[in-house]
């Protein structure tokens, strides 16, 4: 009995998650809430599937539901398949979950492993993963060496977030006249507000304070009036900056 009222409870909250994160009316959340079954059904057909119809958002969210109800079925799942594979594929798909996770060592060593055949180390996909991995683990050096070797290999590859990796790990290693160029080359074209807080924070960090605080309030300014969903996916940098905002 304990069981399945937990059950509903994990669903309600995995739908009101959702709700929340998309920047739906707040009233979706007192159906999800107050009439569990009817309420959930009632938000797939009326609020997410006209939306998602024919994308593959559709596969994303139940994939989210059965995450919540079971937080590890995702990673063994790929563990599994690299068990029974093995394929540089599967390690890269397990690897990508290790980031997930905040298992950033593992995933580096599923890099490695992933481009230890002939043709590994001249695949963009594993060495873009690879970069961001050794990046999260903190090793500024590997990751600066993969990113400007993605750079050789496959400019097309090395994309707005690619960039914005480079810059955060130029950042790293200490590089910091490196990193502004680079930040000044992404911030333009990168969706959301994670650059130009990231510009922000470092300009903040080397004392050139008034570029710093004009960066943190357009942040403010572009993120207070913007729709509801990207607000929701900009909460984290939105709060950064109104923090550091003074006057």
């Amino acid at each position: 009995m304990f069981g399945y009222g937990f059950g509903y409870l994990l669903i309600s909250l995995a739908f009101a998650y959702h709700c929340i994160r998309t920047g739906r009316p707040w009233w979706w959340l007192l159906v999800i809430g107050m009439l569990p079954g009817i309420g959930w059904a009632a938000y797939v057909i009326f609020a997410v599937l006209p939306e998602m119809f024919g994308s593959s958002s559709a596969r994303r969210f139940a994939d989210n539901i059965a995450n919540v109800a079971d937080p590890g079925r995702s990673y063994r799942e790929k563990l599994r398949d690299v068990e029974r594979v093995g394929s540089a594929d599967a390690k890269r798909a397990l690897a990508e979950e290790c980031i997930k996770r905040g298992r950033f060592q593992d995933a580096v060593e599923l890099y490695q492993t992933a481009m230890s055949g002939p043709l590994g180390e001249g695949d963009s996909t594993l060495l873009r993963g690879m970069a961001r991995a050794k990046l999260l683990a903190g090793d500024g050096a590997g990751s600066v060496a993969c990113f400007e070797k993605l750079k050789v290999v496959d400019k097309a590859a090395f994309d707005a977030d690619a960039e914005l990796d480079y810059a955060r790990a130029l950042t790293l290693v200490g590089r910091t006249d490196d990193a502004l160029r680079q930040f000044e080359q992404v911030v333009p074209r990168y969706p959301g507000e994670e650059a130009r807080c990231r510009y922000a924070v470092l300009l903040q960090s080397i004392g050139r304070q008034e570029a710093a605080q004009a960066l943190f309030r357009e942040i403010v300014d572009s993120v207070k009036h913007a729709p509801g969903y990207y607000r929701s996916r900009q909460r984290e940098w939105y709060r950064i900056a109104r923090q550091q905002v003074t006057g």
